[in-house]
């Protein structure tokens, strides 16, 4: 995958990894005498993969202490196997051992030096790799400069080519500079939403982009499903700013049917766009009609609207975006969407429809899966790992605004996240019909048998082609695992088996492990009542630092006006 200077890229930052406070003299303070270096430590081994992503740096310096040997380089292997890390060099600092020298530089470090390297010595080294990868940096980013002025030129080309083309009749009606940074734009974005897997989080990002592209203060997407349009997907910057939250208020999912009765309809029967001046204004001549019953129920106004078709290559609809109430690049209102805007939105509608066509086919396998283990366990609903993987990505929101990880690297975690949270129990369909459907408490036997659905889950992921699998394979085997090294599958050591503790758990496994006990207590079981509130809270914090990170608590306890929104929300529908 190529890659590209960053700002950290071009101040040369370097990443020390030592499990060990920081200390006079120590790693980091040498190499920060080094002129240029900007140097970030990390205490935590198992962070180290989301602080490379976010930092970029130049440098890894994995500092091993006694003991820590199989940790560190399994990071090592982690880090070399993820497309954003595999590049970067990695230098270990180690007690001389011929053996372990090699197995580090087999594993893809590409240096290994004592912890009494001279101080000159340790600086020289770093520097050279510091130097080595910066080349690459530059050789790779115009390598992608002239690939992407490749792709744009045959674009251009086409476009020029084709009479009624949405780009010819957007720079028929705008200036040359702004338009070529649109498109420029838009094909950059193209290629970035494809890279997301999770259908959610792609149709949220293409709404929040397309608002931004054409300046609206509000818009939907509607999915087609059959021979009708689920209204999936909102985002209304007014009304989020009336919420304590500052995000858009949850709307409850309706469908309509495809005709030409309303707008949705229309455009989805039809394949054409519409441009709205005025909602309320409509001709009455044309057979679609505005509802107005949202703006009611709302307190809001919808004035301007543009509605274009979600196509296919082959001309397949597969659903619709609407931009409500244009505005400018101030914020202000504008009387309506230009021609320029539709033609943007039309182009921009071609250009993700088959990222939106293949994290269909994505989230159409996983709910496959999901169906699965529903069938075999009554309490595995769909509705269920919704909950748990909503739950599971505002505490991972919080943990990730808390480390400073933000942009794509954020949505391409949480993305990850989101996809493994709903698979956690899929190894469910290796445990028996008796025992998954008893309607009362397992004994201690049929609980044994039960607990194996981690191990199975696990292994329907093993392979890793992916690292979304990776991530699934993680969560599926390891959410049961204990803060305080008590749960399940736990790891043999020396023939004896113990539970994994504290950050020997992945942190995808400890947040989807919080979150599925919480949903757990907070809704009916076979066996249960849904437990009140106040007694779920007091249950979850008693555990932290027990059955839960301390940390992962306070996050979920500080955001659970989140939480109850949505408990309430996929609760009642």
């Amino acid at each position: 995958m190529p890659f590209s200077r960053t700002e950290f890229h071009a101040s040369q930052a370097v990443l020390v990894v030592d499990p060990s406070p920081p200390v006079a003299g120590g790693p980091a303070e040498l190499l920060e005498r080094a002129s240029g270096l900007m140097v970030h430590s990390c205490q935590r081994l198992h962070d180290a993969l989301d602080e490379c992503i976010r930092l970029c740096p130049m440098t890894v310096l994995v500092v091993v202490h006694e003991g820590e040997f199989a940790t560190s380089l399994a990071l090592l292997t982690k880090l070399k196997e993820s497309a954003e890390t595999s590049a970067i060099p990695m230098v270990f600092m180690i007690e001389p051992d011929a053996l372990r020298n090699v197995r580090i530089l087999e594993a893809g470090a590409c240096d290994v030096v004592s912890p009494r390297v001279d101080a000159a010595e340790l600086r020289a080294r770093v520097m050279v790799h510091v130097r080595a990868y910066d080349s690459v940096i530059d050789r790779n980013d115009a390598l992608a400069a002239l690939q992407r002025a490749q792709k744009q030129l045959r674009q251009v080309s086409q476009d020029l080519l084709e009479s009624r083309s949405p780009s010819a009749t957007i720079c028929a009606d705008s200036e040359p500079g702004t338009m070529r940074g649109r498109l420029n734009e838009l094909l950059h974005l193209g290629m970035e939403l494809n890279q997301i897997q999770d259908f959610h989080a792609l149709m949220e990002r293409v709404l929040t982009e397309a608002r931004l592209m054409i300046g609206a203060d509000a818009g939907t997407i509607f999915v087609r499903e059959g021979d009708s349009l689920r209204f999936a997907f909102a985002q209304n910057e007014s009304l989020a700013r009336r919420t304590a939250s500052g995000g858009t208020p949850r709307f409850s999912t309706f469908r309509l049917p495809i005709s030409d009765r309303s707008i949705a309809g229309w455009v989805a029967q039809s394949g054409s766009s519409l441009n709205i001046p005025d909602c309320y204004q409509l001709d009455t001549s044309n057979p679609y009609r505005f509802d107005p019953s949202f703006d009611q129920l709302l307190g809001y106004r919808t004035i301007s609207l543009l509605a274009v078709p979600l196509k296919t290559r082959g001309g397949r609809v597969l659903g619709l975006i609407e931009l409500i109430n244009a505005r400018d690049g101030e914020g202000n209102h504008r009387d309506r969407f230009s021609e320029s805007d539709e033609a943007l939105l039309e182009h921009f509608g071609g250009v993700v429809a088959s990222s939106i066509e293949r994290a269909q086919l994505t989230e159409s396998i996983i709910l496959r899966m999901i169906r699965m283990a529903e069938i075999r366990d009554p309490t595995e609903t769909g509705a269920h790992v919704e909950r748990v993987s909503g739950y599971a990505c505002v505490v991972f929101e919080e943990w990730a605004r808390r480390r400073g990880l933000a942009g794509h690297d954020f949505e391409r975690q949480r993305d990850r996240l989101r996809i493994a949270a709903k698979l956690h129990d899929v190894g469910k369909v290796g445990v028996p019909d008796a025992i998954l459907k008893k309607p009362a408490r397992l004994d201690a036997g049929e609980f044994e048998q039960v607990k194996k659905h981690a191990e199975i889950g696990g292994a329907l992921f093993e392979e890793q082609p992916t690292d979304f699998d990776e991530a699934a394979r993680e969560v599926a085997l390891l959410h049961h695992e204990r803060w305080d090294g008590t749960g399940y599958p736990g790891v043999e050591e020396g023939g004896v088996r113990r539970g994994r503790k504290g950050e020997e758990i992945p942190l995808f496994a400890r947040i989807v492990g919080l979150a599925d006990v919480l949903d757990a207590l907070s809704t009916r079981r076979s066996y249960k009542e849904p437990w009140p509130e106040a007694r779920v809270i007091e249950v979850i914090r008693a555990e932290a630092g027990k059955h839960f990170d301390p940390e992962l608590v306070e996050i979920l306890m500080s955001r659970f006006a989140e939480i109850r929104a949505i408990r309430d929300f996929d609760t009642e529908t």
